[in-house]
């Protein structure tokens, strides 16, 4: 959660509000209004902890901005997980946490009765003068259980691990399995066959799909979306907690649901073979990608099959016909109706795709990190997520199904996903890093989506085309949350919302609410002032909710390769170098694990100097350098679980 400043004039004197996060040695600050993090040297870092609210001005050294907090306004919030000790007459706990410099005293009163060697989380009671006073707030774990590590990180993030009993009482109430009454109040389409295509390990199914042609040739795409509405009503136990959670956090191989597993994995899912209540976005398109019209209701469907990526490639790609023998992961047998729906979807997503190219839609395909765990958590390979043709279907019909949404409903209160322009600064920075490589981005006052895809699709046969997307992405914007319809960039749409998602995002069960109340006829002046007054805080605070889970799992991943390359001390890999910036030199291993080899003598030769000009280090006493994408060949030579810091040394 960061807070803008509203005084502006505030910025001329070189005051700002930010929130602190430590990094190893030093610390960052974040200003959103700015679109821009400080450097902080530790001496220049008070006693601010990582997510404390402070107070600190902008100064210049060696030529570069450089931040220097000089008050603590708020404290974090989220609690601190450390393992406890017993003491004779107190307990304490050691930080893990580097930006906490002292061992931490708890009164036996405050201590929830924590036993040595527990692992707990504590929090500030009162910070007066230089030492603060703490309590426990929860025991834990015992540090033998499994994935303590990764959960201990999720708290301090400020993911909420358990349902209390208010929402269990009310999971009791919610009647299910499907009732008759139900059923007869929804449009019925059981008998239109309908799949899910997922991950093989995934649970929680948000979305089903049906593709069918007309007479006239035309598609008509009906996405059935989780009811989840029907099921999780405002202002009860179950909604209030779900916005305080926003959003399930994944985390490797283990999942911190945004609703109870009895509703995400349970009721809601769209399992195979049973009655489920949708909402369900039907759209007919034309050949030259027209929408001829758009329908919104309530639904219940019954899903035919199970589909993977994988499975649905390897359908489309052989065109084979029904054999009895072969089955699906999930036991069904292949049929000609499946066969035909997949080509169809194909083909569709082909007149989805020329047009999202027309319009100069952003498509970056970064391969993500798939991290290999063993029974106890403990992580045994790193490698690149296999991507599917099948992926880019399902992505391409979700998108369909949002702006189609988005418009249908723009006349009432809403929210939007919506993805500012980025500044003129940045594409500035964008222009003078990509001549470097000899592109070029057009130097004009207003410079649009289509720009932008343009140069994508120029380096996609690049070397180092994965580098220059990186370059180009960094240029941009975050998207966020918004009650008021704007841009969106990256995908050159004038109308986005998030509707597909509602077991797992909490914007998309808030829009589902509004649509329900407008397909009854329920949305009455009453109903539209809420809204008008709920919208702007819900925006916002998912908005704020979402850069913490971001920089949670970015922790996680941290996490997991100290893990992963503990045993590996001494040993030398064949690296790339994915960036430069002033102090550091970041490489990425074959394995996808990036870091940084630090620019000094221990680590890095003492002739290199780095060109910000041209992103290069070069050395003063020889004609060689090391440019952005040089392949090069590091060592390991230091791992430390504490900082959660993996020490790589070029190997000349």
């Amino acid at each position: 959660m960061i807070e803008k400043t509203k005084n502006k004039e505030l910025w001329e004197n070189e005051i700002i509000w930010i929130y602190a996060q430590w990094k190893w040695d030093f610390w960052f600050v974040d200003v959103e209004w700015r679109e821009k993090g400080y450097f902080v040297f530790w001496r220049n870092s008070l006693n601010a902890m990582t997510w404390d609210k402070v107070f600190a001005t902008v100064k210049v050294f060696k030529w570069k901005e450089e931040a220097e907090i000089k008050k603590v306004l708020t404290r974090r919030k989220e609690p601190i997980v450390w393992v406890f000790n017993d003491s004779w007459r107190f307990g304490f706990v050691a930080p893990n946490d580097p930006s906490f410099k002292k061992d931490i005293f708890i009164p036996w009163s405050k201590a929830l009765k924590a036993k040595d060697g527990e692992i707990v989380a504590v929090e500030v009671l009162s910070w007066e003068g230089r030492s603060p006073e703490w309590k426990v707030v929860k025991v834990l774990w015992k540090p033998w259980d499994k994935w303590v590590d990764v959960l201990g990180l999720a708290v301090e993030y400020g993911a909420r691990m358990w349902f209390g009993w208010a929402i269990r009482e009310e999971l009791e109430k919610i009647q299910k399995p499907v009732s008759i009454k139900d059923i007869n109040k929804r449009k019925d389409l059981r008998k239109l066959f309908t799949i899910t295509i997922d991950w093989e390990d995934s649970k929680d199914l948000d979305d089903a799909v049906s593709v069918e042609k007309t007479s006239k040739g035309n598609y008509v795409l009906s996405v059935h979306i989780a009811d989840v509405a029907h099921y999780v009503k405002e202002g009860h136990a179950i909604d209030k907690e779900a916005l305080r959670r926003w959003t399930s956090i994944y985390l490797v191989d283990q999942v911190i649901p945004m609703l109870p597993k009895e509703l995400s994995n349970g009721l809601c899912s769209l399992n195979p073979n049973e009655d489920k209540l949708t909402l369900t976005c039907e759209i007919e398109i034309n050949s030259a990608w027209h929408i001829v019209n758009t329908n919104v209701y309530e639904s219940v469907i019954k899903s035919d099959f199970r589909m993977t990526y994988k499975e649905v490639d390897e359908i489309i790609e052989s065109k084979q016909e029904v054999e009895e023998w072969n089955t699906l992961l999930f036991g069904w047998i292949i049929s000609k109706q499946l066969i035909s729906m997949l080509q169809d979807s194909e083909k569709l997503r082909d007149i989805l795709a020329l047009h999202k190219k027309s319009l100069g839609v952003l498509e970056f395909d970064f391969p993500e990190t798939k991290i290999i765990v063993d029974k106890d958590g403990n992580p045994t390979e790193f490698k690149k997520y296999e991507r599917y043709n099948s992926n880019k279907i399902i992505e391409e019909f979700m998108v369909m199904a949002n702006e189609a949404i988005s418009r249908k409903f723009s006349d009432i209160p809403f929210l939007y996903r919506v993805h500012p322009k980025p500044s003129e600064e940045d594409v500035e920075k964008l222009q003078k890093n990509l001549a470097i490589f000899s592109y070029t981005l057009p130097k004009k006052d207003k410079v649009s989506s289509k720009d932008f895809a343009v140069i994508l699709n120029e380096i996609k046969n690049d070397a180092r085309e994965k580098l220059l997307s990186k370059m180009v992405l960094r240029s941009l914007t975050k998207a966020i949350y918004s009650d008021e319809r704007e841009w969106h960039f990256g995908l050159a749409l004038d109308y986005y919302s998030h509707f597909t998602s509602p077991i797992r995002r909490y914007p998309d069960l808030q829009i589902h609410r509004i649509i329900k109340e407008k397909l009854h006829k329920r949305l009455d002046k009453g109903r539209i002032g809420h809204y008008k007054l709920i919208l702007p805080k819900v925006a916002n605070k998912t908005s704020d909710l979402e850069v913490k889970a971001e920089k949670l799992s970015y922790k996680i991943q941290d996490l997991m390769a100290v893990k992963y390359m503990k045993n590996k001390v001494g040993e030398q890999f064949d690296a790339h170098i994915s960036w430069a910036i002033q102090h550091w030199v970041f490489v990425e291993l074959d394995n996808t694990i990036e870091w940084f080899v630090e620019l000094n003598e221990k680590f890095w030769p003492s002739n290199f100097v780095f060109d910000a000009d041209m992103m290069e280090m070069k050395s003063s006493i020889s004609q060689v350098k090391y440019s952005i994408w040089d392949s090069v060949k590091v060592e390991l030579i230091k791992v430390d679980p504490k900082l959660l810091r993996l020490d790589f040394a070029l190997v000349l």
